[in-house]
């Protein structure tokens, strides 16, 4: 299944200015979530924002869960699941017809 994750902190969190709590948090957690999920589709950053936008393929949530927990009490994540676009077009389709 896709989900797409936007994690969010704040700039009280923020490690941006500290390399060592970069290097424990947003420093890894990207290889975390590829350790724990079955893929990452992509990873985007908004760094004005503090939104972090990761799609990843999961079986269920626990795997983000786990993928994630370098930063998870740096800020707060939103997990949707997610369809691909063209595929719902083409069930959207099938089911009207």
């Amino acid at each position: 299944m896709l989900f797409h994750v936007t994690h969010h902190h704040t700039e009280a969190t923020c490690p941006a200015r500290n390399d060592e709590v970069m290097g424990k948090t947003f420093g890894v957690v990207l290889d975390s979530l590829r350790e724990n999920v079955n893929e990452v589709i992509g990873a985007w950053v908004a760094p004005p924002e503090h939104d972090f936008f990761f799609v990843v393929d999961a079986d269920d949530a626990s795997q983000i869960f786990a993928g994630l927990f370098p930063i998870v009490d740096i800020g707060t994540a939103k997990i949707q699941l997610v369809s691909d676009y063209a595929e719902a077009l083409r069930l959207r389709a099938e089911l009207a017809s």
